[in-house]
């Protein structure tokens, strides 16, 4: 045999045996099927009550959040404008989330009262709110809205409050117009009212504007002229309700049973009434006039579990009417204000437990006696205080909120001719200690005042750019008030801090 043939063979050999150990693989198509989408990068599913019980938790989070449209009035400046990045709100049960975004879609095609879900992120911010000097620093928290889940489409809608939420979608375009009477916000103004489908008969309509009353914010403050966004108007079915019935016969002219006893603010609560308070929910205390009853420039009262507390107010013709009630966390303030027995502010609650809830500009109707109703979410039991103004031109009399030991305040603004209220809870025997500093060369002065409203004690003997200290051993539990001013009545920056041992 040739030597050729030999490797021949041999090279046959070595091929037969490498062929023995292979394995054939499939081709690598892809393939169909489902996939897992990683845990941890939706929205969070979140009620209002949930949302505001701990705002702080769920800061830059992205969240998808259910509630009733409420929007916010619009602020209209002649001077420079600081606008709040909240413009409209998701309510529940009393309870405000605020948001911004999409305002075009909202305040254009939405109805206040309509049923929305929301995703966007949860969002702190600081900054002026209001317009020139006027404006106030604010800490807003909001939902910044970038996808509105439902009602879709995302078109001008109808609503049927007879039969619960009825979605039309609307054929008809608005093209916004220029209307000189509504400021400098054209791009909000409908220029024409679309038809939806077959009009009801007159008979059983009424022409109604949605939004007319809006709900007014705390982030709003004063010194601008409210505004609402000029709504859709459309034609609804409106389902007639039968009026609540008081149980007693309320006395002329005061929307409140005459046989309610009134307290002195600070002290044991009378017994609740049977009437009802605003948004259809607790008993009302009738507080009596606040005019009678408001020896100082605010007034403390103690809240009794489940009921609502009411202060009757009398506004002149042209008067504005701001109002600031406070409550310590975890407390969460609601206040209405109602004419005749109808809300004109209808349970705000845009402010977190333990932060002023505040109405700039109330939205009144003309002069009268008004009510303004004092209630906390859960009907939960609590001291408060509570300030209003109507005069502006004459002080703005301001509570900037709570404040605990070894928790300064810094760099607080305080408007000229105006006055800073500050509250805390303070026992019988603790020794306070209240340190305010000016930021420039005022005259400043401390003020202490008792849960009862009686000055306890002041500080003022340094000279300007000086600070105050003020020391006092308290004598009784509750809701005390430190009063800022500036003794000439001037613009104030300053800090304060407060110590109790």
């Amino acid at each position: 045999m040739g030597r050729s043939t030999i490797l021949f063979l041999l090279l046959v050999i070595l091929l037969a045996g490498c062929g023995r150990g292979a394995k054939l693989l499939p081709t690598p198509f892809p393939t169909t099927g489902p996939t897992v989408t990683p845990g941890g990068i939706g929205p969070v599913e979140l009620t209002v009550s949930e949302l505001m019980s701990a705002p702080g938790l769920y800061i830059d989070v992205p969240v998808r959040v259910t509630g009733l449209l409420r929007k916010q009035p619009l602020i209209i400046c002649d001077t420079n404008l600081y606008p709040s990045p909240a413009t409209w709100g998701l309510a529940e049960e009393g309870v405000l989330a605020l948001a911004g975004g999409l305002d075009q879609q909202v305040r254009s095609l939405l109805p206040d009262d309509l049923a929305m879900t929301v995703e966007g992120r949860w969002r702190r911010w600081q900054g002026l709110v209001g317009c020139g000097k006027q404006a106030q620093q604010r800490e807003v928290w909001y939902l910044e809205a970038d996808r509105i889940i439902s009602p879709s489409p995302l078109t001008q809608v109808t609503l049927t409050p007879a039969s619960g939420e009825a979605i039309a979608a609307v054929t008809a375009e608005v093209t916004p117009t220029t209307d000189p009477s509504f400021g400098e916000n054209p791009q909000e103004i409908p220029a024409q009212t679309p038809q939806v489908g077959e009009l009801p008969s007159p008979e059983s309509t009424t022409e109604t504007d949605l939004g007319a009353f809006p709900n007014p914010t705390s982030d709003i403050p004063d010194g601008q002229t409210l505004r609402p966004t000029p709504p859709l108007t459309t034609t609804q079915t409106i389902a007639a309700t039968p009026a609540a019935t008081p149980a007693t016969t309320p006395a002329a002219g005061t929307g409140t049973p005459d046989t309610s006893p009134t307290v002195t603010p600070g002290g044991t609560p009378p017994t609740p009434t049977a009437t009802t308070a605003a948004g259809g929910s607790g008993q009302v205390v009738a507080r009596g006039n606040l005019y009678d009853v408001m020896d100082n420039d605010f007034i403390t009262a103690t809240l009794g579990g489940g009921t609502t507390d009411s202060w009757e107010i009398d506004i002149f013709e042209g008067e504005p009417l701001t109002v600031h009630v406070v409550a310590p966390a975890p407390a969460d303030i609601i206040v209405s204000i109602l004419k005749n027995g109808t809300p004109v502010v209808n349970r705000q609650n845009t402010a977190p437990a333990g932060s002023p809830e505040i109405i700039n500009n109330a939205p009144l109707q003309g002069e009268g006696l008004y009510e303004i109703q004092v209630t906390t979410v859960g009907g939960a039991s609590t001291d408060y205080a509570l300030t209003f103004f109507t005069e502006p031109d004459n002080g703005m009399i301001i509570i900037p909120g709570m404040i605990v030991s070894g928790n300064p305040r810094s760099a607080v603004e305080l408007p000229e001719n105006s006055y800073h209220y500050w509250f805390f809870v303070g026992k019988a025997g603790d020794d306070v200690t209240i340190v305010l500093t000016p930021l420039g060369n005022e005259d400043v002065g401390i003020y202490l005042y008792a849960p009862d409203g009686e000055q306890l004690e002041s500080a003022d003997v340094g000279l300007e750019g000086d600070e105050e200290v003020l020391e006092f051993t308290l004598t009784a539990n509750g809701l005390y008030a430190i009063g800022i001013e500036e003794l000439y009545s001037e613009a104030l920056e300053y800090n304060l801090e407060l110590t109790i041992e």
